[in-house]
């Protein structure tokens, strides 16, 4: 029995000591920035480079979480990086003011009847030099919003109830484009565009077209099409495009990233390499050279796309010998 009880205090003193020093009961989060709210609970919530193009005119709602009992009337913000544990009294010291910092000077912020701290931006924490705009980190930069309840924290400790952390991110990289596939051109009805599986943290896809010339920059967005994060292939029409027959259009993908409150206000990736589509009439067979992703306009058709007298010669002679042996 000794060594049975031994044994479960070891293991229990081992989980503590590879378990996290520190936790907060309250969870706090941040609802809204520039007034654009996120879908749920459990999304991450990201400043992109649109916000970082004007942080004082980036503004957010901090949700203070009062479900643990605590009577929260204001609250006191500091901000450090992720896993920094501002609520510990020597992270908050001028020896350690690169992991954690004081928002807004040290004022008391007050909440709303909704338990919301208003009129925040993103300059109240660039400020305090540990927030970084200038990132490179791909799937964004991690840090935390701590907000000590009533009181400043002072020199002290603070216990889990009278504290709560928002965890956000700071991504200001965009994605790389699709690396689309641009051969064969597209000839015929309908198009299917097709890129490989990309590696990035994607929101979605949107595409664009070009009906003088193969630029990128003078590209036009083609609205109300997109296309989901998992998608490896997008479909076109000649008739959603507006094409007539003989008409071509380039067309190209973008990739945007999740780092914004609604989908696709994330960063969004430059432009892919263009990709062009000519419209042309069907008839059911796909044309003999295979570079078309619609059907030809014949049967037999050439690469020039016109039909060959030729083949139609030969074809007709064929066909009367085979009657001919009938007759026979």
């Amino acid at each position: 029995m000794r060594n049975r009880f031994s044994f479960l205090f070891s293991l229990g003193a081992a989980l503590m000591a590879f378990g996290p020093t520190t936790f907060a009961q309250a969870a706090d989060l941040i609802t809204s920035i520039n007034g654009e709210g996120f879908l749920s609970d459990t999304q991450e919530r990201f400043f992109n480079a649109d916000n970082c193009a004007n942080p004082a005119g980036t503004t957010f709602q901090d949700r203070i979480d009062t479900t643990a009992g605590t009577a929260v009337d204001q609250v006191f913000l500091w901000v450090g990086g992720q896993n920094s544990e501002c609520n510990l009294e020597r992270n908050r010291t001028g020896i350690t003011a690169n992991r954690c910092q004081p928002v807004a000077g040290e004022a008391a912020q007050t909440l709303d009847i909704n338990n919301l701290v208003q009129g925040l931006t993103l300059a109240d924490l660039t400020e305090t030099g540990l927030v970084d705009c200038a990132n490179t980190a791909l799937q964004g930069q991690p840090y935390e919003l701590y907000s000590f309840r009533t009181t400043p924290p002072g020199a002290m400790d603070i216990l889990p109830e009278n504290f709560g952390i928002a965890a956000f991110k700071v991504d200001v990289t965009a994605p790389n484009p699709p690396i689309v596939n641009t051969e064969p051109p597209g000839l015929g009805e309908s198009f299917t565009m097709s890129w490989p599986q990309p590696t990035d943290d994607l929101q979605l896809y949107r595409f664009y077209r070009n009906d003088v010339e193969d630029n990128p920059d003078t590209a036009t967005l083609i609205e109300g099409v997109t296309a989901d994060l998992n998608a490896t292939s997008q479909n076109f029409t000649a008739t959603g495009l507006e094409l007539e027959q003989d008409e071509s259009t380039y067309l190209y993908a973008t990739a945007v990233d999740k780092a914004s409150a609604v989908p696709g206000n994330g960063n969004e990736s430059e432009l892919s390499a263009g990709w062009m589509v000519t419209a042309a009439e069907t008839a059911g067979f796909c044309d003999a050279t295979g570079t078309c992703t619609g059907c030809s306009v014949s049967p037999l058709s050439m690469a020039g796309g016109s039909s060959s007298p030729a083949v139609w010669t030969l074809g007709l002679l064929l066909a009367a010998a085979f009657v001919w042996r009938l007759r026979r």
